[in-house]
């Protein structure tokens, strides 16, 4: 049975592989050598307007824009691309952040809401506005707060259908559906850094893109998971090990001319990009990312367990997670594994007492759905039936599901 479920998963694994790498790209725009070409030399370059500087990016080198006269534009020849179901994926830095600021727009002209697609960031609401229409009558919008510990942000639009589907850092922020096709005038360009109907209040783009690609079809949050670059994130999850093991916290890709990680005791160097962690008792570090004009933070919580003092009763299993796919507590399940020698089963319920997932492996965890649909925030039981120390337990508790 174990055998037949590896030889399962490697398929998954392969097909995904072959579905996330081997999709068409449109254009990729990844700036690694200073240059406005496509990757892969088969879509016109981007032309820049103004003099974007080429400074660190997210692999090698982006561009930034100096909230002037510094802008983007991609060939018209996208525009056709926007009819059809895609993907367009890009990752900015914001050095301002006061007032009005115009991110990337594609519309036709100012007078009418004809052919709109915008994104723009308003300091007041500390919010980002994605807006999309094809009339008056067929306008639609997604906005949300703007994480301010972290300095590089991942903005991505996928077309299925009439369906818009908007993430904002990996979170879903806005699910529309828009009531005809959406057709862009073939006079007008995608326009990074600005939108043409700026005014006094509002400013042009000052800060860096990267990483800006589009796909001729619809991503899967999956996909759009897997391609995620964690910039100055840590890419080590929660976890738990023995008291005496050591670990390696792992940064993404980062810019940081100064890392500092904290608490630095049981660290081999805390000004290291991926250092050695030998906690003698449970500790969460946090690490500070200094770039300058902005500063990131993240953290990571590595639970210590010891051998000779094993709770059997300790499951560790949180209160509540918030399954939004941003890389932090999106799944519900077992922290320590280290006392679970065997499980009959682990069951959820909802407050009505239904039960919406159940598994037999102790290693999976639960991602907020039934049946396939996201289930709406509340509190769920969980029974769980397991053996520590060569004697069954029984556990039931609740816990939270936040959305």
């Amino acid at each position: 049975m174990l055998s037949n479920k590896i030889f399962i998963f490697i398929i998954f694994i392969s097909l995904s592989s072959y579905t996330l790498f081997g999709q068409n790209k449109i254009f990729e725009y990844n700036f690694d050598d200073c240059t406005y070409e496509d990757a892969a030399i088969s879509f016109p370059g981007i032309t820049p307007v103004g003099n974007p500087a080429c400074v660190c990016g997210l692999n090698e080198q982006s561009f930034d824009l100096n909230g002037t006269s510094d802008l983007l534009v991609v060939s018209q020849q996208a525009n056709i691309h926007f009819e059809k179901d895609f993907t367009l994926d890009m990752y900015f830095w914001m050095d301002r952040t006061d007032g009005e600021i115009n991110l990337f727009s594609h519309r036709n002209g100012c007078t009418s809401l004809d052919s709109l697609m915008a994104l723009s960031y308003f300091s007041e609401g500390n919010d980002i506005l994605f807006e999309i229409a094809s009339s008056v009558n067929n306008y639609h919008s997604a906005r949300a707060k703007l994480d301010l510990s972290t300095c590089w942000h991942r903005f991505v639009v996928v077309k299925f259908g009439l369906e818009y589907f908007v993430y904002l850092d990996n979170v879903l922020i806005g699910q529309i559906l828009s009531k005809e096709s959406i057709i862009f005038s073939r006079q007008t360009s995608l326009i990074i850094g600005t939108n043409p109907c700026i005014s006094a209040v509002s400013k042009n783009f000052d800060g860096r893109f990267d990483e800006i690609i589009m796909y001729d079809r619809a991503l899967s949050e999956l996909e759009l998971r897997a391609n995620f670059k964690f910039p100055d994130r840590i890419i080590t999850d929660n976890t738990t090990i023995f008291k005496g093991e050591s670990i390696t916290l792992d940064l993404g890709s980062t810019c940081a001319s100064s890392i500092l990680w904290t608490p630095s005791t049981s660290l081999d160097d805390d000004q290291s990009i991926s250092p050695v962690a030998t906690p003698e008792v449970s500790t969460t570090y946090e690490v500070v990312l200094n770039n300058g004009t902005c500063i990131s933070t993240d953290s990571v919580r590595i639970f210590v367990a010891d051998k000779d003092k094993l709770d059997c009763n300790n499951l560790l299993l949180p209160s509540a997670f918030t399954p939004n796919n941003d890389g932090l507590n999106d799944g519900f399940g077992i922290s320590n594994l280290f006392i679970v020698e065997s499980i009959n089963y682990f069951e959820i319920y909802d407050r009505w007492g239904a039960k919406v997932w159940e598994t037999r492996e102790a290693t999976e965890r639960w991602d907020g759905s039934f049946n396939g649909n996201p289930l709406n925030s509340g509190m769920y039981l969980y029974k769980i039936k397991y053996t520590c120390g060569g004697e069954e337990r029984l556990v039931l508790d609740n816990f939270t599901l936040l959305r």
